[in-house]
């Protein structure tokens, strides 16, 4: 399922640091099954973060398509594309402007890449899908962005779902989304934003059987069993995010990749982090790896915030 590469990198991840990239999740048949069950919760939820996203898009599709000073060719690059629902605002309207517009859905997963491309596909069955398999923590992809651009596109890249917030480390994403732009590219950002009012809340959606299911599904894949230990939820106030953990109820070892791990009792394995900006830290994360922002947008209940950006040059 993974390959020696990802493997090379869970084992060093689980040993060092204790923690199970939440990349790994999304690998595989059954992640993809699991993340769909969590997929389908949401939508279905009026006031969750993909309602809420989807609204603000829908708000601002012409502000976004309109900052491009020509528009004819566009790449619509999707990065952690899900199903591919979160740019369906987008790619309404670009259908409505007659803008000729190709879909470039980006994964670590051929599974999620093959739920998006089908779902797109099903919605708009002329338009052109070019899925591309790569881990965009591991560096910049600057071949692919110059590919795609030959023959005149353009290129839009998207993050929503709030995916920033569940990176290690944001600044080292950022940097190889900035280095795989020119200046004449943009990339449009989703985060959900802290509201300390609603911390239960918030909490609450990672209570659900879907989110334990989904998170324990890499410490399944390599042979953690669920009666090893307890999958807790909690809330870091010092840095801002929620944090699922599995902690081991008793001395734990299980054999992978030809390797022993070994977990002693209350030891805890991290499983995902999902932070929570505030408009300020978000400017400045932003600010910090390089990129100007052109347009700024925030629900109205200031729960959730998109971003439009663009790489700035350097003044010698």
């Amino acid at each position: 399922m993974y390959t020696q590469s990802q493997i090379s990198e869970l084992i060093t991840a689980i040993k060092g640091r204790g923690e199970i990239p939440l990349k790994f999740d999304y690998i595989g048949e059954l992640g993809a099954k699991r993340w769909a069950a969590i997929a389908s919760k949401r939508h279905s939820d009026k006031h969750g973060i993909n309602k809420v996203e989807s609204d603000l898009l829908n708000a601002k599709v012409d502000a976004f398509i309109g900052s491009f000073k020509t528009l004819k060719k566009l790449n619509i690059i999707d990065i952690g594309p899900g199903d591919g629902s979160a740019v369906l605002p987008l790619l309404y309207s670009l259908k409505e402007k007659s803008v000729d517009f190709r879909y470039v859905p980006v994964d670590i997963s051929q599974e999620m890449l093959d739920s998006s491309t089908k779902n797109i596909k099903n919605l708009f069955q002329d338009i052109a899908i070019e899925p591309v398999q790569l881990d965009f923590e591991l560096g910049n992809f600057a071949e692919v962005t110059y590919r795609l651009k030959q023959g005149g596109y353009q290129n839009l890249m998207l993050f929503l779902g709030s995916t920033l917030g569940n990176q290690s480390d944001r600044q080292r994403v950022l940097t190889n989304f900035r280095d795989s732009m020119t200046s004449e590219d943009f990339l449009i950002i989703g985060v959900e934003l802290v509201n300390l009012n609603k911390i239960e809340k918030i909490i609450e959606q990672y209570h659900v059987k879907e989110a334990e299911d989904l998170s324990m599904t890499t410490a399944e894949n390599i042979g953690i069993k669920r009666s090893d230990g307890k999958y807790e939820v909690r809330f870091n106030n010092e840095s801002s995010q929620v944090e699922g953990y599995f902690t081991f109820q008793a001395n734990t070892s299980v054999e992978y990749a030809n390797e022993k791990i070994i977990f002693e009792e209350n030891d805890k394995l991290l499983l995902f982090r999902s932070l929570k900006f505030t408009e300020w830290i978000f400017a400045k994360v932003l600010s910090e790896v390089g990129f100007r922002m052109e347009i700024f947008t925030t629900s109205s209940e200031k729960g959730y915030s998109l971003v439009m950006c663009q790489p700035q040059r350097f003044n010698y």
